[in-house]
């Protein structure tokens, strides 16, 4: 007889918590938070899947503090894969030890059945990203457009000085995207002076092979860098500039086609053995043809034939050969410090992107094999997921679907696309969580986060203008987990929709770095440098887990823990100040700050805290109504550190608010009464270094 599965409650009364595991922390031993419930109530066991198959691990009570429970267990992992994944399986018991109910506790939160593996918590037992990526702050550089040795760009023979503004109306009838401009790479290093005061660490260049067009991902050549750009020589002395201000260097790469020109294709018969026009061409299996002869195009497109990567031909050539492209460029003379591959989903074999997760990680690993310490990140538009949770392979990718579009979404209401969408604070939470299930840790830190690129319209653009949400955007690009990425242009602010300045227009570098700029150019390019001595301030910004704290119409709020460190990071887009309610919301910083390992002399056996604790499971919209009761004790160490408060957007930083922040920030939180997030601004909270 089948039972009646109506649950009298559709929560429980208990709360959970566990930092995912941060680098430079002890991932064999697993650390469980629990509120709610009596200590004696609770069975708690850690399931981990070291050979894909669950084996579950009785996890022990160590103590209670304020009401919060500790359970710690050893992870067994040594015999499994790199990539390991765990869950948490909570029972509540009766006054017999029977048990009365079960719950699931994975990355995807609470649930009634056991959550399938790529849900639960995720590591990687022997990472191997560089080191080097957790300070790293990026700058994106399209060469044509970004700055010229000469001093002024040419189009079409017009020269236009780079150090005023270009309009854009005296392009109106120029297609940009069918003309060079003129910048160089030597312009590129006269600007790194600028770009390292501003508090960037490393610049990351679109496609600078040589190719007939100004954006070049219609490779004509993988061993020339473009003419227009100055040539080998001129990349040669970047590399040099970068190494001599301790700047990071990262190229891209089109791996997954050519241009027709390119002379292995040959569409205009130049060498007379080429693919497209001879069958018997020894690059014939280079690339994919159909059967009746007709090549196969990325998106269709005829100036961009697919490789072939079945070819062991293509893959000496592109990867496996001692002078193939991907080493000549990671090493050498030209050393540089990554790679990001464009279109990187597509690359596969026969016209197909069959074998897509071996052939990248064989070029994964043939660049380590002469540079073991290069940072190798996939541009995808979609879910780079597939990819990221295999071993060896990509560190990261280009953030589109975990930050890109939820940020454009919610601060400008458009998607990638330019459609117009309505987007809460509730749904950026939701969809940056739902990305971020049963992806490691190790890996969320080599994502590459930003507002926009050179393939969007730009940030402030689709804010119509609004100066102080744009601070606030910024705000939350650097305090947010990964590499904070700044497209050329993006600390202009305001110079940007003056000129009309597109993302593949040419800027005023020369007038910027000669400081011939507005007021509000000022400020933006001021806080981009003070968001970055922030972030390098804080391991916590750099190493730490994200987790949200709050969300709500317009507003959101997370934040940063790593050891003794946090960011707490408040984010208000309304025009008007936000209260939101307190409850519990910090109970994952102070569990994770001022529990010690052992806190049995604080044993708290007491009886369940009862049903004001209300915590719903995953997929049940039920409003919590807990209010924080007895965590009186922790918010008192809370008040005890030493805090630094930032502004953002509409409020300023001053040592008035901050002190006046402070003050009722902890007084609210003590109270439990709602907290008071000032308008379009994000708030950043940091703990001081201990002594």
């Amino acid at each position: 007889m089948r039972q009646n599965t109506s649950s009298p409650r559709s929560n429980l009364p208990f709360q959970c918590f566990h930092t995912c595991t941060a680098p430079g922390t002890n991932h064999k031993t697993v650390v469980l938070y629990v509120r709610g419930a009596n200590p004696r109530r609770l069975s708690c066991k850690l399931v981990s899947f070291p050979q894909h198959e669950p084996k579950r691990v009785e996890m022990l009570y160590i103590g209670s503090k304020s009401g919060i429970h500790r359970f710690t267990a050893k992870l067994t992992v040594d015999e499994g894969d790199n990539f390991q994944w765990y869950c948490f399986k909570i029972s509540l018991l009766n006054s017999s030890s029977q048990t009365t109910d079960v719950v699931w506790y994975s990355s995807l939160g609470m649930s009634r059945e056991c959550p399938l593996i790529h849900h639960c918590f995720a590591f990687e037992l022997n990472a191997s990203h560089p080191s080097w990526v957790k300070d790293l702050v990026l700058y994106e550089i399209f060469p044509d457009r970004f700055a010229c040795s000469k001093d002024y760009f040419t189009i079409d023979a017009d020269h236009y000085a780079a150090d005023t503004p270009i309009h854009a109306n005296v392009f109106e009838y120029k297609n940009l995207d069918e003309v060079h401009c003129g910048g160089d790479l030597d312009g590129t290093a006269d600007m790194l002076p600028y770009l390292k005061d501003m508090g960037i660490s490393g610049i990351c260049l679109s496609p600078i092979f040589k190719a007939p067009s100004p954006k070049k991902l219609d490779t004509e050549d993988y061993d020339v860098i473009d003419p227009h750009f100055g040539g080998n020589g001129a990349l040669k002395r970047l590399r040099q500039k970068t190494s001599d201000l301790d700047m990071r260097l990262i190229l891209s790469a089109t791996l997954n086609h050519t241009g027709d020109n390119h002379p292995w294709f040959d569409r205009m018969e130049r060498t007379g053995k080429g693919a497209l026009h001879h069958k018997d061409s020894p690059y014939r299996d280079y690339y994919s043809f159909l059967p009746n002869d007709q090549a196969v195009y990325f998106n269709d497109n005829p100036n961009c034939p697919k490789l072939n990567y079945a070819s062991r031909a293509i893959r000496h050539m592109m990867y496996k050969g001692a002078n193939s492209v991907v080493k000549k460029w990671i090493s050498g003379a030209y050393d540089a410090d990554g790679l990001i591959i464009a279109h990187a989903s597509q690359i596969g074999d026969n016209g197909t992107s069959r074998n897509n997760l071996k052939r990248l990680a064989q070029i994964c690993k043939e660049a380590r094999s002469v540079h073991p310490d290069c940072l190798m990140i996939g541009d995808y538009r979609s879910d780079a997921r597939y990819v990221l949770n295999t071993d060896q392979n990509l560190d990261g990718a280009i953030n589109y679907t975990g930050f890109i579009s939820p940020i454009r979404a919610f601060f400008g209401g458009m998607n990638l696309t330019g459609d117009p969408i309505p987007y809460t604070g509730e749904d950026f939470r939701r969809t940056c969580e739902n990305y971020s299930v049963g992806v490691a840790q190790e890996i969320k830190l080599c994502l590459i986060n930003q507002l926009d690129n050179s393939t969007m319209p730009r940030f402030f653009e689709i804010l119509g203008g609004e100066k102080s949400l744009y601070l606030s955007a910024l705000a939350v690009l650097f305090t947010w987990r990964g590499i904070p990425c700044v497209y050329q242009g993006d600390e202009l602010g305001d110079i940007l929709d003056q000129y009309e300045i597109g993302p593949s227009s040419p800027l005023p570098y020369i007038a910027m770095r000669d400081h011939k700029i507005t007021p509000y150019s000022k400020i933006v390019s001021a806080a981009v440098k003070e968001l970055s001595d922030i972030r390098r301030s804080n391991p916590a910004l750099t190493l730490g887990s994200l987790v949200f704290i709050t969300s709500g119409g317009a507003y959101f709020g997370y934040i940063r823990l790593y050891n003794d460190r946090f960011s707490i990071v408040l984010v208000n887009a309304s025009r008007q100040a936000m209260k939101i309610e307190q409850g519990s919301i910090l109970f994952p910083l102070l569990a994770a700050m001022y529990l010690p390992d052992d806190n049995t002399a604080d044993s708290d056996n007491n009886a369940d805290s009862g049903e004001s604790l209300l915590i719903p499971l995953s997929g049940r919209n039920i409003r919590r109504t807990d209010h924080g009761e007895g965590l009186e004790a922790l918010y008192d160490l809370l008040s005890k550190e030493k805090l630094s408060v930032s502004c953002f957007g509409l409020t300023k930083s001053s040592d008035e608010f901050s002190e006046n922040f402070i003050k009722n920030f902890i007084k609210e939180l003590v109270a439990g009464k709602t907290i008071t997030m000032p308008a379009r601004t994000t708030v950043i909270i940091n703990n001081e270094k201990k002594d």
